[in-house]
């Protein structure tokens, strides 16, 4: 049984609501995978826990995707509801309830916060100018003004920001608006919206701000500088139509999504808590002494911190005992994107990782890559074999393997009735303390790095009692081995239950157990022993091929129709030139990469290509290949990339490079 003040805490936990206006991505799986290990943690240790979250709903780009498909925006967030909870049950996540914020209850709890900012004398009233349709008869949103963008002049931007130059701006800055629905040129009409005077809750913000355990230091400071450089009022209100929630007593305004949106945490809870005969004022009253964790991504870090404590103190509620904030991801140190094939889908994933474990293996990566930081995390296919193959096959798996097999053979499938060797015991206890508090602390890498320690401290303790000579002479002394070593192994998946929840069930199956956190203590003697199952098959470079195939030129659904065809304009987007390699070397710690100087022409560059198990850096010099020329320079390894080289696959999976089939002068354009 936990210790009593374990089994009476309460926590509710909360990864980001991902928008319904798409799938889930790798970038989402970071989060709510962090978030899961978290809890699993704290679930392991006996503690209520709740686990909320909830599609987001509301707001202009669903109601434009939504036109673009010519379905209806309730039709849009059914689909996502149900793609997002096949993808997140794809990788294990243990939420105790994923609802919906078009909800009854969430338009409840939007409308009694409302209420509470108003009598609180938080909102203001104000009229302002903005683009209206005449055809359409409607106030427009940013999203549905394009026009050419006022920084660069490139055509068919929206009226916030430009997709080309990045440059941000106000709707009416736009050159050449039309309406995105109709394509007529609308007008400047006012209305009235409603303010939030956040400047009126500085004191507040700035003393919750400072509590301990609610900010990381980088992320106190950054909402302190905030603060302090004078907090801006926000506007909470849309013009109709709009998909959402419509602002009690007024004619045709809805609450802006940001407003909703964090309230899903509250609602979600409040429909967890009627479906089980329980009261949300547990988990969110003022006087609950719950705890409640919010798990964020740093670009949303203004609306937790400083928009949602607002609301939850006017309205009565618990403030959030901690905000834990985390970078991006990236892939193959590129940013996520489509048109260079790092934007990878959960669904994708499972589908072409070929290996059975895939999903358990990236929650482990993503486990080893986090700590309590903001940096950003790179998912790289090398690293990820490196990874998986050295700790859990090699190491792990390795003294598993070689304990069970042992007991198998010369103890009857038994752990012996002998004592363990103490100071591989005294080894865990202490490893247990650091483990709990990086747990505690978010620093998931430091949970790894020192299972990965014990594991080596087995290896090693096993090696040196050499119990297969053991044997034939003290069976009682290589008992002891086979005891301290089975030991270890249930401490070891005790630590990484959170982690990987499938790969311990192999270890409770082989022990008769259910893992708790005090099972990390050393207590199996004269235990009969499940079937052995390998723990870990290792991962191969050929079970990440489909997924990282994002090496040739990859397009974007947009720029593709339904036949798979691109049309010329496209093409000629593409520019293609023959390039002259100078000179080629292999690039450290990749067995994949070749480090390229190439002649474009009077242009010299440098192209990291994927091409060293195909071609000896000595082969290449004075090949003329063809080359991408205009794409995004890159970094790959630490090196900067400044084109791509085009190669075809053969039959055994070798790379052969495009080139020339006659001399032809470098830079020279292929058309």
């Amino acid at each position: 049984m936990p210790p009593a003040n374990e089994a009476q805490k309460k926590v509710v936990v909360t990864s980001a609501l991902p928008y319904a206006n798409g799938d889930i991505h790798l970038g989402h799986l970071l989060e709510v995978v962090q978030t899961d290990i978290f809890v699993r943690f704290r679930r392991l240790k006996g503690q209520q826990v709740l686990y909320v979250c909830a599609d987001d709903t509301h707001g202009t780009p669903i109601e434009l995707n939504a036109l673009r498909q010519g379905i209806t925006p309730e039709k849009l967030i059914e689909r996502a509801y149900k793609n997002h909870v096949q993808d997140y049950a794809g990788f294990n996540i243990s939420f105790d309830i994923f609802y919906t914020t078009n909800s009854q209850e969430n338009r409840q709890y939007a409308e009694l916060v409302y209420k509470s900012l108003c009598d609180n004398n938080l909102v203001e009233q104000r009229e302002i100018s903005q683009y209206y349709c005449e055809n359409d008869k409607r106030f427009l949103p940013d999203r549905f003004v394009v026009g050419t963008c006022p920084k660069c002049g490139a055509p068919n931007q929206y009226g916030d920001v430009c997709e080309e130059c990045g440059a941000a701006y106000e709707p009416s800055d736009l050159k050449n608006p039309q309406c995105f629905i109709c394509g007529n040129e609308p007008v400047m009409k006012t209305s009235k919206h409603f303010y939030v005077q956040l400047g009126k809750k500085e004191e507040f913000l700035k003393q919750y701000i400072s509590s301990p355990g609610v900010l990381q230091e980088d992320m106190r400071n950054f909402v302190k500088t905030w603060i302090d450089e004078g907090l801006r009022e926000w506007c909470i209100s849309r013009d109709g139509p709009y998909f959402g929630f419509k602002i009690p007593d007024t004619v045709n305004k809805y609450f802006y999504v940001w407003l909703d949106a964090p309230i899903g945490y509250l609602s979600s809870t409040d429909k967890w808590c009627k479906d089980n005969n329980r009261s949300v004022e547990e988990f969110w009253g003022k006087d609950s002494n719950s705890e409640i964790v919010h798990f964020i991504g740093k670009d949303i870090v203004y609306f937790h911190a400083l928009f949602w404590p607002v609301m939850l103190e006017s309205a009565g509620f618990s403030l959030p005992s901690s905000i834990r904030v985390h970078g991006f991801l990236n892939i193959e140190g590129e940013k996520m994107s489509k048109s260079r094939g790092t934007f990878i889908l959960a669904r994708e994933f499972l589908k072409k990782m070929t290996h059975p474990q895939a999903s358990e293996f990236l929650r482990f990566y993503y486990g080893a890559k986090l700590s309590p930081t903001t940096a950003d995390i790179d998912l790289n296919q090398d690293e990820l074999i490196s990874r998986v193959n050295t700790t859990l096959a090699n190491n792990i798996g390795n003294l598993h393997h070689r304990t069970i097999v042992f007991c198998e053979r010369y103890f009857d499938s038994t752990i012996p009735d002998v004592s363990w060797d103490n100071q591989i015991a005294d080894a865990v206890e202490d490893a247990a303390k650091k483990i709990n508090d990086a747990y505690e602390s978010c620093d998931f890498k430091v949970v790894i790095e020192t299972i990965h320690a014990l594991g080596s401290l087995g290896n090693k303790y096993y090696q040196d009692s050499k119990p297969w000579e053991l044997i034939k002479t003290d069976k009682e002394a290589a008992g002891s081995v086979m005891v301290t070593c089975s030991n270890l192994i249930k401490a070891l998946f005790v630590f990484l239950k959170p982690v990987m929840p499938e790969l311990s069930k192999k270890i409770e199956t082989l022990f008769g157990l259910s893992l708790k956190w005090d099972d990390y203590h050393f207590s199996l003697r004269n235990c009969k022993l499940a079937a052995t199952e390998k723990l870990v098959k290792p991962l191969e470079s050929k079970d990440l091929e489909k997924l990282f195939s994002g090496a040739t030129i990859n397009r974007s659904k947009e720029e593709v129709n339904e036949e798979g065809l691109i049309d010329i304009d496209s093409f000629f987007s593409v520019d293609l030139r023959v390039a002259k390699i100078i000179s080629a070397q292999k690039v450290k710690k990749s067995n994949k990469l070749l480090c390229l100087q190439v002649e474009m022409g009077d242009q010299k560059r440098q192209i990291v290509a994927g091409i060293a198990q195909s071609y000896s850096p000595d082969d290449l010099p004075g090949k003329l290949v063809v080359a991408v020329s205009n794409l995004k320079p890159a970094k790959i390894f630490g090196l900067q990339s400044q084109g791509m080289l085009l190669a075809a696959k053969d039959k055994d999976g070798s790379l052969v490079l495009v080139g020339p089939h006659k001399d032809v002068s470098s830079g020279a354009k292929v058309s």
